[in-house]
């Protein structure tokens, strides 16, 4: 996919950080959809990513809801990012066209590269517990 900040990614953020101030509890569907502001049936669309990633583990029946299981200090935005869109092409071209046959790179091409190699290795470094302002104590137990 192309590198690109979606509003999913930032609701899953926003997720996350809703579910991270109890990580050893279970949160409700309908508490986490209140807390960013979607609507239940929405929040699936927003859980399922973090659950099929292994971050979060989804409960079912009336005390159902989700429950933290990665360790946020040790997963980085690029990490959210690529678990709710799709791992990002790091090698396309950014003029590239599916309708023309490139042989050589386009001339903005290498500084292209750099900036993106750029923003992604700070993605990369940038652990969710700093961006949500969290410490590792909310982390969930091993």
């Amino acid at each position: 996919m192309r590198l690109e900040l979606t509003q999913r990614s930032d609701l899953g953020l926003q997720a996350l950080h809703v579910i991270a101030r109890s990580p050893q509890q279970i949160v409700s569907g309908p508490e986490i959809a209140s807390a960013i502001n979607v609507s239940a049936p929405y929040l699936g669309t927003i859980m399922g990513p973090l659950v099929r990633a292994g971050w979060v583990r989804s409960f079912t029946g009336p005390t159902g809801g989700y429950r933290l299981t990665a360790m946020l200090s040790e997963r980085s935005v690029l990490d959210l990012v690529e678990a709710m869109e799709g791992e990002v092409d790091r090698d396309s071209c950014m003029h590239s066209d599916p309708m023309q046959e490139v042989n050589e790179p386009c001339a903005l091409h290498d500084p292209w590269t750099r900036a993106r190699n750029a923003l992604l290795d700070t993605l990369a470094k940038t652990m969710l517990t700093d961006v949500l302002e969290l410490d590792e104590t909310t982390d969930p137990p091993i």
